[in-house]
């Protein structure tokens, strides 16, 4: 290219990469495009978009409110019926245990029926005892599960004493041994006989009443109370001829069967 042509035009210079850096103090920027910074613009929120907001809000509480009162009503609910529960078991086992109790008491009741049925069945036949001829044959029938003992048979114008108790006799010089039956007869009137006892109708201790046995072929007097020392019990009176029977029952024990015995009572001469 010759120098001619390049006088005519505009020669091509590159640009320096520093040109920005060097352009002259107080040359115009009105043209260069402004420096782009990295921050959000600040757009406003719709009102709509808030109030939707503010519904999802309180909708999430009202939600937790009630679930947190449900949770409360079921605990309630679990608690009633742990305690509900309890409190049947408890019923139950009380129930359970007065059952148990009221059964044992019916076959313990039971069992003391039959044994005092089959006690009172072993009692039959009844055996009979004839007191000696020369005292008036006083006779009566006893329980045959009783035994019977004769101290003295009244010879040679004795007293007459035999004692009877259910199964063994007690040893008769035993001051603490109970009889079923003692039957004397006393070589006494019945009228000296019968002081010891009034006085203690007089004192308390004793009550009396008239027997009678056999068409009132038999009186005497009854009486009822302390009959003894630590005794209570009967004892029967009866005139025998110019001698004394007695009839005694040392215990309240076998006063069934001394009644019952009274009643059998006869005088064969």
């Amino acid at each position: 290219m010759d120098q001619g042509s390049n006088m005519g035009g505009y020669a091509s210079v590159p640009a320096p990469d520093n040109a920005a850096a060097t352009m002259p103090t107080g040359a115009s920027t009105a043209g260069a495009m402004p420096p782009v910074n990295n921050v959000q613009p600040n757009i406003p929120v719709p009102p709509m978009a808030t109030a939707g907001i503010q519904q999802k809000k309180s909708s999430g509480l009202a939600e937790t409110i009630v679930l947190i009162v449900v949770c409360l009503i079921a605990a309630a609910a679990i608690v009633f019926a742990v305690y509900f529960f309890m409190q049947y078991n408890d019923l139950k086992n009380d129930f359970e245990s007065q059952k148990s109790v009221a059964v044992a008491d019916a076959v313990a009741k039971q069992q003391e029926e039959d044994n005092a049925k089959f006690a009172e069945e072993e009692k039959q036949p009844f055996s009979k005892f004839t007191g000696p001829s020369d005292y008036g044959s006083l006779s009566f029938e006893y329980p045959k599960t009783w035994s019977v003992y004769v101290e003295s048979d009244g010879t040679n114008n004795s007293d007459f004493v035999a004692y009877f108790r259910p199964g063994q006799v007690d040893p008769i010089d035993d001051e603490s041994s109970r009889y079923a039956l003692r039957f004397i007869i006393l070589n006494e009137q019945i009228s000296s006989v019968q002081r010891a006892y009034d006085s203690n109708v007089t004192a308390g201790t004793l009550t009396s009443s008239v027997f009678n046995a056999d068409n009132s072929k038999i009186t005497g007097t009854k009486y009822v109370g302390m009959v003894g020392d630590n005794m209570d019990g009967i004892s029967v009176l009866v005139k025998v001829n110019d001698k004394t029977a007695i009839f005694q029952t040392d215990s309240q024990v076998y006063a069934q069967d001394f009644e019952t015995l009274l009643t059998k009572l006869r005088r064969n001469s």
